[in-house]
């Protein structure tokens, strides 16, 4: 739990200093870790009693059963970036190490913001292909 700073608040459309959640979970792969992934929710969304372990499951899961909302799209920044001091401990990769950071907010079917995501992705662990089409 913590307060949205200036841009979690953008993200999420509420004011700077609204209660959030913030959930981290930490993915591996072949028992290495491979991801790290913080997604925030506000407060204001949830709608029924929720404990500890309830965030345990995927963020969508929560979203559904205690905020009744649905993630439709996601608008995601993807850039390169070098592991600091934190997020090498968090994956067990030297500082500097390449990483693939992806900065993600989802929003429901009417366009609505339901919660941001911040992901680090390991380097030679998963291959991001995009297909992009003309409609």
């Amino acid at each position: 739990e913590g307060s949205a700073d200036a841009r979690i608040a953008s993200q999420l459309q509420v004011e700077v200093g609204a209660p959030i959640i913030r959930v981290a979970r930490l993915c591996t792969a072949d028992e290495k870790p491979a991801i790290y992934c913080e997604d925030v929710i506000a407060k204001s969304l949830i709608k029924s009693e929720y404990t500890i372990k309830d965030l345990q499951f995927p963020i969508f899961h929560f979203l559904q059963q205690f905020c009744g909302v649905s993630a439709y799209q996601d608008l995601t920044d993807l850039k390169p970036i070098v592991a600091d001091s934190v997020l090498s401990e968090l994956l067990q990769i030297p500082v500097g190490s390449p990483l693939l950071f992806m900065d993600e907010v989802d929003y429901d079917i009417d366009g609505n913001p339901v919660f941001c995501s911040k992901e680090y992705f390991a380097d030679g662990i998963f291959r991001h292909t995009v297909l992009r089409k003309k409609l």
